[in-house]
């Protein structure tokens, strides 16, 4: 299966190398327009109608056609003007373009690799993969693009309950949370400000963000920290441990579990508090 993997990268960017040099490089920039556009307008419209209507459905209508309204407008207004410089269609506009190409292959592929990589088997095979092993490296990126942006898209989540984490659980969409913006949450075990040392890919395509705490050493996806408990399971974690006993982190484990120590910062629970 690596070698179909490694064969349809190639195909896929093969295809937007050839695609681009024959359309020549003034169509090759239009498109880099007309796709940017495309996804700025695109997510603009989502945002404005996710907030009105509180709906992820009419988020992604908005967006669909926001972003193909803009990328079917530009090529009909460039026939309607007729416009097709020659210096688009030299050998140089050519291959300048075909380098374009290569850019929306690469992009394309790498849409298609976690994809793949969902099933236990195309995630060993994307592993094995002498070409998509390193388009699925670059997986965390995206992550701290939807951070800095602050998209309110919603994520797939694996471990919607706490006792799934680390297991492969039932899936659903939830909110997405801003990992960054979680720095300095509160470690449950010596209640010291943790850090976000960012995002990292665990086992094939799947990624977690990490934290760590300075003072006691113990990392988690969040779940280790008051704050980020709150966000990831809309449950203190003091309720959790009543019920279940010490917690750990089932995706970063520390080999310790604890029951959280002081006031929760979030709620003000505590363990035999109120």
């Amino acid at each position: 299966m690596a070698i179909f993997i490694d064969a349809l990268v190639i195909l896929i960017v093969g295809l937007g190398i050839l695609a681009e040099a024959r359309r020549g490089l003034f169509f090759a920039l239009s498109d880099v327009f007309r796709l940017t556009a495309g996804v700025v307008v695109g997510f603009a419209a989502y945002s404005v109608f996710h907030r009105l209507f509180h709906s992820y459905a009419a988020g992604f209508v908005a967006l669909i056609v926001a972003a193909l309204t803009i990328i079917m407008l530009v090529p009909m207004a460039l026939r309607l003007l007729k416009a097709d410089p020659t210096w688009g269609r030299t050998f140089a506009g050519r291959c300048a373009a075909g380098f374009i190409g290569l850019g929306f292959g690469l992009v394309t592929a790498a849409q298609f690799v976690p994809v793949i990589g969902r099933s236990q088997r195309g995630s060993e095979a994307v592993m094995r993969s002498f070409l998509a092993r390193p388009l699925a490296e670059t997986a965390p990126a995206l992550y701290y693009v939807a951070d800095a942006l602050n998209l309110d898209f919603p994520m797939l989540r694996r471990a919607v309950d706490f006792e799934d984490e680390g297991r492969n659980g039932r899936a659903a969409l939830v909110e997405r949370i801003n990992y960054t913006r979680l720095d300095r949450s509160t470690c449950i075990e010596c209640e010291t400000p943790v850090r976000f040392d960012g995002y990292f890919r665990r086992v094939g395509v799947s990624v977690s963000p990490r934290f760590t705490c300075p003072q006691c050493g113990r990392r988690s996806d969040g779940c280790q920290t008051f704050e980020g408990f709150h966000k990831m399971y809309a449950r203190c974690p003091v309720d959790v441990s009543e019920a279940l006993g010490p917690i750990d982190c089932g995706v970063w484990p520390n080999d310790r579990p604890v029951h959280p120590k002081g006031d929760c910062p979030v709620c003000s629970r505590s363990i035999g508090g109120k």
